[in-house]
């Protein structure tokens, strides 16, 4: 498996992509946590029922060098998937 859903050091949670490219991302669902991106990109889906249901990706720490922008969109995409399966798992 090459995702990997643990607590942030900081708080909250976070998801790390453990294949080439390796990257980090804290991430929430709800309210959009503004007050806690420190640089960086950032995405959230507004797919889902209501607000709650967002998920938002924040503070990316990249171990390779991020891909091109329409590969950043596709894995962003595929770390979304995770984390709703993880969501599910949990429920």
């Amino acid at each position: 498996m090459s995702w990997l859903i643990d607590d942030h050091p900081e708080g909250g949670l976070r998801i790390t992509h453990q294949a080439f490219p390796r990257f980090s991302a804290r991430w929430t669902t709800g309210t959009f946590p503004l007050d806690q991106v420190r640089e960086g990109a950032f995405f959230w889906t507004d797919e889902g029922g209501g607000a709650d249901d967002a998920i938002h990706l924040y503070d990316f720490i990249w171990c390779d060098p991020p891909p091109a922008h329409g590969r950043v969109e596709r894995i962003v995409r595929e770390s979304i998937k995770a984390i709703e399966r993880h969501i599910v798992s949990r429920t």
